[in-house]
């Protein structure tokens, strides 16, 4: 398989992996059978293995760098929090109580949810597999006209399979207000447009890569930590999950660290995340777990050699 091949397949199957395998979201009903994972898995190239595809192509067709990338993400983000699974507008998704904390009566949203999804979908569903990818394979473009019409076309079934579940996994078939809707809607291209506008081109690193590793694995899990509120109120957690974001971008401006030291940074906090939610699953989800787990160690420890990244 030629080279660009293997990089699209790669980026495709490591968005989805990463964004609910390693972080085992396939557990939050209890260990499901391993035809319904691979469903799952199916379901989720098409949705997040696409969306990544796409985002890094827009970006690096045009030359430039991270900051649009993070920028589509947060689109992305939003377009399936708040448009497909509509998470942040449903007070009872998967019969969680997700807006109580911190409600904004006016926008029907929940500030800490909001904060720490779309964090989620920028640095791990998208930011994290694209920079480990690119570890690989490199910055220049991988796919052709046809190919973008195709991987194009597989998102749309994406969305469209990922809202048809939603729907039919929520016991009240809950669906936001249309005003809602238009709202996420007109953010999401409002936040396309931006990141297309962006000047900022692709730029060689020249940070220490065992910092920034260092840095993105302390920052990332103290922000999993902070998930929980630690029975503060929702408005300090809200703040000081923005407040790590900020320590997080300053850093990254000022050293610009490899990106893939960051990316490992974060997905061995997944690593550690995924295995406790296994753990309430029982023995053979924390087996299986393990053996994500310790196959995505392997997998970052190939991507920092061959670029010689984690060097003192």
């Amino acid at each position: 398989m030629p080279k660009r091949k293997t990089a699209l397949a790669t980026l495709a199957l490591l968005a989805p992996f990463i964004a609910e395998f390693l972080l085992g979201d396939q557990y939050l009903a209890g260990p499901p059978e391993i035809g319904k994972q691979l469903g799952m898995y199916s379901m989720y190239v098409a949705l997040y293995g696409s969306g990544a595809l796409l985002i890094r192509e827009a970006a690096r067709r045009r030359g430039l760098g991270w900051p649009t990338i993070l920028v589509l993400a947060l689109a992305f983000g939003v377009a399936e929090e708040g448009l497909l699974t509509e998470t942040l507008f449903n007070p009872h998704y998967l019969g969680l109580d997700l807006l109580s904390p911190g409600h904004i009566p006016v926008l029907g949203l929940g500030a800490p949810w909001t904060v720490y999804v779309l964090t989620l979908h920028v640095v791990w569903s998208i930011a994290t597999p694209i920079a480990i990818a690119e570890a690989f394979f490199g910055r220049s473009p991988w796919l052709r006209t046809p190919g973008t019409w195709s991987w194009s076309v597989l998102l749309a079934v994406g969305a469209v399979g990922t809202f048809a579940v939603s729907l039919g996994l929520d016991a009240a078939h809950f669906l936001a207000a249309p005003g809602q809707l238009a709202g996420a809607l007109v953010v999401v291209v409002a936040l396309i447009l931006v990141a297309l506008r962006l000047r900022a081109p692709a730029q060689a690193p020249s940070g220490n890569a065992w910092l920034g590793f260092a840095v993105a694995l302390g920052l990332s899990s103290a922000f999993q930590v902070m998930k929980t509120g630690l029975g503060i109120s929702p408005w300090l957690q809200t703040g000081v999950l923005l407040a790590l974001e900020a320590v997080a971008v300053g850093y990254v401006l000022k050293a610009r660290p490899p990106a893939v030291s960051l990316a490992a940074g974060a997905a061995v906090t997944y690593c550690w995340l995924g295995l406790s939610t296994a753990a309430d699953a029982g023995f053979a989800a924390l087996v299986e777990q393990g053996v994500l787990v310790a196959g995505t160690l392997v997998l970052l420890g190939s991507a920092t050699r061959r670029n010689i990244l984690l060097t003192v």
